[in-house]
């Protein structure tokens, strides 16, 4: 009874985590900023309390991750103040998080194919870097440290994937593709339309944050059920 109890907890944390999601979207588009900001707020915190409750065997790195969550959505919120710079660097320390928690979670990781299917990634984020003249120096150097790190994550996913499609290796595959996905809105909506505003574009990232979060808990929850069995 305890465990139906605890299932059923942690389902309606996840219910609450998508909704709150969905309230961001619809409050993004109406244009209503405090809400957004409530709602950036609560997502991190939501993911702590599924996880708590689904964790195996708690990993403190995650929680550490979630907690950087928190920190670059409320700073990702003021884009057009100086906190945008700062929110650059914790989201590279996010990255080192996912990638070190990604290292120490799939075992027998083959090094030469995960550098050979980083390699379209890198290509890729390279000419977004080279084509954008919008950059301070500060931001470039940030972003594109962030590109390799995504790139490395990439690849590690794709490698992971091909040697063993299992659930652990699906669902990094699809968080990590998501992010990538993310990398890509971020210099679209930052970089490449600096006139004229599409909101579309931020609406496009929320999603793809909020799935590309939950995803990545389901590859540390399922990695952790594995490696109990």
């Amino acid at each position: 009874m305890q465990t139906k109890d605890k299932v059923n907890l942690v389902n309606v944390f996840i219910l609450l985590y998508f909704a709150t999601t969905f309230v961001e979207l619809a409050s993004g588009f109406f244009g209503f900023r405090p809400l957004v900001l409530l709602c950036r707020i609560a997502a991190p915190f939501l993911l702590i309390a599924i996880y708590r409750h689904n964790a195996t065997r708690a990993n403190p790195m995650v929680y550490t991750l979630f907690g950087l969550l928190l920190m670059t959505n409320i700073l990702f919120f003021y884009k057009e103040s100086p906190y945008f710079s700062l929110a650059l660097v914790i989201s590279v320390v996010q990255r080192l998080v996912m990638l070190l928690i990604v290292f120490q979670t799939v075992v027998k990781m083959r090094y030469a194919t995960t550098f050979l299917a980083s390699v379209p990634f890198l290509v890729i984020f390279y000419y977004l870097n080279s084509i954008t003249s919008e950059f301070t120096l500060f931001e470039f150097n940030t972003l594109f440290f962030q590109s390799i790190l995504v790139s490395l994550l990439g690849g590690m996913s794709v490698s992971s994937y091909l040697r063993n499609d299992n659930r652990q290796n699906s669902w990094l595959l699809i968080s990590i593709l998501l992010f990538v996905g993310l990398q890509f809105v971020l210099f679209i909506e930052r970089y490449f339309f600096t006139v004229i505003s599409l909101r579309v574009f931020g609406l496009i990232g929320v999603v793809l944050n909020a799935v590309g979060f939950f995803t990545f808990y389901k590859f540390v929850n399922a990695a952790e059920k594995e490696r109990k069995e």
